[in-house]
């Protein structure tokens, strides 16, 4: 799958697009971009708890910054933050609530 680089500083696989397109091909796989994993891997490792510098560094990012798009919270998790946001309002509201009508 793909050829590894005697000048490839990294030493990783050199143009594996066309090795990953027969894979894809022969898994009966459409519209899977090598990206995709990339994504998959941080979105993943996000809902783990990783931290914001681990997941930069496993997808080998210079800049944290670069890491941002990548991560796609699961919408359980969405939805699940926004549940207990929900919770600590409404804890607060009560509470003005009680202090302010004795």
């Amino acid at each position: 799958m793909g050829t590894t680089s005697a000048t490839s500083a990294s030493g990783h696989l050199e143009r594996p697009n066309k090795s990953w397109h027969r894979v894809c091909k022969k898994a009966s796989i459409k519209n899977l971009m090598i990206h995709d994993l990339r994504r998959t891997l941080a979105s993943c490792m996000s809902d783990a708890g990783a931290s914001h510098r681990t997941i930069s560094i496993a997808l080998n990012h210079m800049n944290t910054n670069s890491t941002i798009h990548y991560n796609i919270p699961c919408m359980e998790l969405v939805r699940e933050y926004m549940s207990k946001a929900t919770q600590i309002i409404s804890e607060c509201v009560r509470s003005y609530n009680i202090y302010n009508t004795i």
